[in-house]
């Protein structure tokens, strides 16, 4: 009898890990640096996409600059989550996907 393994969850911690990683591989030369060709990513400047499936839909088909759909679909649920985060917009509980995106709205 061969057992099959169950597939891994991936935890909150775990894509906002994630998310950063890949922000600082393929965000921050643009966007924390001063004179970057990308705005700092604020908590007022991420609340001008109103939700989080607005911010997840813009980044794939935006980012990285002039490269837009070049990362998996999780990674870029990773970015967004470790932004949203970062800027206190998502509870640490939660991991961002589709189903929970388009209710978090992104109010200051």
């Amino acid at each position: 009898m061969t057992l099959g393994t169950a597939c891994h969850q991936t935890t909150p911690e775990e894509q906002q890990t994630q998310g950063e990683t890949l922000y600082q591989a393929y965000c921050a030369s643009c966007h924390e640096i001063n004179q970057g060709i990308g705005p700092r990513l604020t908590k007022q400047v991420l609340a001008t996409r109103v939700s989080a499936l607005a911010l997840f839909t813009y980044n794939q088909k935006n980012m990285p600059y002039n490269a837009g759909n070049t990362l998996k679909e999780e990674e870029y649920w990773a970015v967004t989550a470790y932004l949203l985060a970062r800027e206190g917009f998502l509870e640490s509980a939660l991991v961002l996907d589709a189903e929970n995106a388009e209710g978090l709205r992104l109010e200051q």
